[in-house]
């Protein structure tokens, strides 16, 4: 969202009834609630600051509160201060702890269950977490991809807080030039990114080389045709080029050949999508044979070579809850 464009977020909502509280929260959210035994005496606050590219938030509420949140353009972020939470990333089941941040995926919808809970959370605009996500020289090809299934390092959630810290002083100084929240929002987002790093590309080029026009365009096929029956001699000539030509221009450029970047790529889409994939409902071979490996065995090879564990191994991390 251009600068120029961003609305300001500002709330500070307290309640003592627990109908009105849930109504409140599930408008914000669009998201369908359910409430259940409240503390007696009931309380709820919510608060909010910022804008729509970034915005501060604040949640408590005495009592239990389950539901599903919709699919957000924004990237959600959210750590619990006191009280539970459960969150079900679509197959596995998350036991939030107190004080480690979990971001959600703008494009999927979420299923929670709360009780007695106070959380902190920040709302990023997506665009804003892409740019930064790019020039970081990440793959965004599949998106924004949040492993939730490894803890972020404690120094990188120490750098979330302290980062969070700095700007929610900022903001509560008196509301910053559009600049100044600009760039905030951006030191959030590169926060994010330090806890939850993206896909890596699949192969960088050396430090002060160019891609030539047919390598350029020949890794763009196969970033967006991954899963077609790509062959090094197809892709010649899509490009209309000889094979010769297409080798030693991958060889130059970047110091493989096409046949193994090919497979590089479709390795690292099989592994993103084994490691948000519900195992009781799908399989390794189904997986990769849906990517263009058709012998399970050599795959598997291939996989534990390039990612140190087994397929298998990796589906099955996406059933178990976050490690301690």
């Amino acid at each position: 969202m251009p600068i120029d464009d961003a609305m300001p977020v500002r709330l500070d909502v307290t309640g003592t009834d627990l109908g009105e509280a849930a109504t409140f929260i599930a408008d914000l959210y669009g998201a369908d609630l359910h409430v259940g035994p409240a503390s007696t005496p009931f309380s709820f606050r919510y608060a909010a600051l910022g804008d729509s590219t970034m915005s501060l938030h604040t949640s408590q509420f005495g009592g239990h509160l389950d539901g599903d949140l919709p699919p957000s353009d924004a990237v959600i972020v959210q750590w619990l201060q006191s009280g539970s939470s459960r969150l079900d990333t679509g197959g596995t089941v998350l036991e939030m702890e107190p004080g480690v941040p979990v971001p959600l995926i703008p494009d999927r919808t979420f299923s929670f269950a709360m009780d007695d809970y106070e959380q902190r959370l920040v709302h990023l605009s997506r665009e804003v977490v892409e740019r930064v996500a790019a020039e970081q020289g990440a793959d965004l090809s599949a998106g924004l991809r949040f492993d939730h299934l490894t803890a972020p390092s404690e120094q990188s959630v120490r750098t979330w807080h302290n980062t969070v810290s700095l700007i929610s002083h900022t903001l509560r100084d008196g509301t910053p030039g559009r600049l100044l929240h600009a760039e905030m929002a951006r030191l959030a987002a590169a926060s994010l990114l330090e806890m939850y790093p993206q896909q890596r590309p699949v192969r960088r080029r050396p430090e002060g080389t160019a891609l030539s026009v047919h390598v350029r365009a020949a890794v763009e096929y196969i970033q967006d045709h991954a899963r077609m029956p790509i062959t090094t001699s197809s892709l010649a000539r899509h490009l209309d080029v000889s094979l010769r030509a297409l080798q030693e221009a991958f060889q130059r450029d970047l110091q493989t050949t096409p046949n193994a970047y090919i497979r590089q790529v479709r390795l690292d889409r099989v592994r993103q999508e084994l490691l948000v994939s519900d195992p009781t409902a799908v399989s390794v071979r189904e997986v990769a044979a849906a990517w263009g490996f058709a012998h399970l065995g050599r795959f598997a090879q291939q996989y534990a070579a390039e990612f140190g564990e087994s397929p298998r191994d990796t589906l099955e991390r996406s059933d178990e809850p976050r490690p301690r």
